[in-house]
């Protein structure tokens, strides 16, 4: 049996006074960040916190966030991770629906506290990191206790660490609840798949509230590599990071992963020590050509990935010659994940035939949070539903198509937005675009709608719009509306918010 907090630890016996996180302002090698776990931990503990009790966390990456992480799980705590961009009413509803304990808030959100404290009667103490001053303890005073973790409670690889709210697509966010078992396991493939070592730097770009910027900085630790966790990174600070730091792995979305290349054309930039960017799998020609001129450019590999937080992260995994050769695909599982396509009946669906992706594996969530409804949809016998549409070809290679709950319906037919995403991406006055579907008031169920950012000084028509697919896709997947926009919304991993654009065009 192995816990994330055994492999932590494992790397600390191997790499103790070797930097583990790079913060700019200070630097905590392998035994300092190990001291605060151990310190920290026996405080929680001390403060009554018991197993299964969830601790909820607020804040930007820093390198106590990783340590409240370990600490949590050591004494069998569940950690809330919050998505720092929410409201203060998705703030409220996330820490009354997990009944959290405890908050942990940075000081860059101090001025949320007394109001979260007085609308979450669950939170009993609350906890700062840097200076909050109205919070019952700091970090540095837990720790500076120097308490030692006495009687801990006993554990078990399917016991549950983190609880992390999903996007929440359709009705209110559902608490993924990922285990010891699944984390380490991803932590260890997605350390073999970047080949992390000593000598490798890992920006944490992405932020801390979403599982992909945990497993890549957990993956980074328990090989030995830096993490560098700079705060708040705009576009300019992260190309002077990638060159000052010698960054070599960092994970970029959209448009960051577009607009690095054009500040590197622009300065002329080299980046001699970066190895990896991660970042979507099947996201494209246009997409996969952008990235292989970049890779060849620069010397670096391109990683792309499909996942999802019921899966604890990455499924499945594509790299360099083959993503650039099949834009369009997600890669093939990785090690020990199992995946297969189902028709609405669960049976097995042909090669190359679209249907549901279902997963089996040990990285798979046991359920959701306070929902045995959703719990007992989630799976049919041990393989889990994602809700996602896609094919397998002849050679194991992955496509998604989108995801079925987005599935346009239209006089009887299906249309996958993707597909006509894909069209349309080819026409020039295009900068960004997404296809959903808005209600016909012709009695066709639904008509497939493209929303589009135009080119600065272009223009475009729903005429222009019909006749660039025509003879492309069939005649009830053309769009037979055009709504121009100045802004698509996203969220925080880069995904179009097509429910929030749906809702947007309902209303007005």
């Amino acid at each position: 049996m192995v816990l994330i907090q055994d492999e932590c630890y494992r790397a600390v016996m191997r790499f103790g006074n070797r930097i583990a996180f790079d913060s700019l302002d200070r630097k905590i090698t392998f035994d300092q960040l190990w001291t605060r776990i151990d310190f920290l931990s026996g405080a929680l503990l001390k403060l009554g916190v018991n197993k299964g009790d969830r601790l909820a966390i607020l804040s930007g990456n820093c390198s106590d966030y990783i340590v409240y992480h370990y600490s949590a799980a050591r004494i069998g705590a569940i950690l809330l991770v919050l998505n720092m961009r929410h409201t203060t009413e998705e703030l409220k509803w996330a820490l009354n629906n997990a009944e959290a304990r405890i908050l942990i808030i940075n000081e860059l959100f101090a001025d949320q506290l007394e109001i979260l404290q007085k609308n979450c009667p669950s939170i009993e103490q609350t906890i700062g990191i840097g200076s909050v001053e109205t919070a019952h303890y700091s970090t540095d005073e837990l720790i500076a206790l120097h308490q030692e973790l006495i009687n801990p409670p006993k554990l078990v690889e399917t016991d549950p660490i983190l609880l992390i709210y999903t996007s929440g697509t359709t009705g209110r966010p559902k608490g993924a609840l990922q285990t010891h078992e699944g984390s380490v396991m991803i932590d260890r493939l997605t350390a073999d798949a970047l080949e992390i070592s000593t000598r490798d730097v890992y920006l944490a770009f992405m932020p801390y509230f979403h599982q992909a910027g945990l497993i890549r900085t957990r993956a980074t630790l328990i090989n030995g590599g830096i993490n560098l966790v700079a705060g708040k990174i705009n576009l300019e600070s992260l190309v002077s990071y990638i060159v000052d730091k010698k960054v070599s792995i960092t994970m970029l979305v959209p448009p960051y992963d577009t607009l690095l290349t054009e500040i590197a054309d622009r300065d002329n930039l080299t980046f001699p020590s970066l190895r990896f960017i991660i970042g979507a799998g099947g996201a494209g020609s246009a997409h996969a050509e952008r990235m292989r001129v970049f890779c060849e450019r620069f010397n670096c590999n391109y990683m792309g990935v499909y996942g999802q937080t019921e899966v604890t992260g990455p499924a499945t995994l594509i790299t360099g010659k083959d993503y650039f050769s099949r834009p369009d695909s997600c890669g093939k599982p990785m090690a020990g994940i199992e995946l297969e396509i189902w028709d609405d009946e669960n049976n097995i669906r042909p090669t190359g035939e679209v249907g549901e992706i279902m997963i089996r594996s040990r990285t798979c969530v046991p359920g959701y949070w306070k929902n045995d409804a959703a719990s007992q949809a989630l799976y049919s016998r041990e393989w889990l539903h994602t809700g996602d549409l896609g094919r397998v070809d002849e050679e194991g290679f992955v496509y998604f198509i989108d995801r079925k709950k987005e599935l346009i319906k239209t006089g009887g037919e299906n249309v996958y937005p993707r597909e006509v995403e894909d069209v349309l991406r080819t026409h020039p006055s295009i900068a960004e675009l997404t296809v959903i579907g808005l209600p016909d008031e012709g009695g066709w169920g639904e008509k497939v709608t493209a929303v589009v950012i135009l080119k600065e000084g272009h223009t475009l028509s729903l005429q222009e719009v019909k006749a660039v697919c025509r003879g492309k896709i069939a005649g009830y997947k053309i769009p037979k509306s055009l709504k121009i926009v100045e802004t698509i919304p996203r969220n925080y991993t880069g995904k179009i918010r097509k429910l929030l654009l749906k809702e947007q065009f309902k209303e007005g």
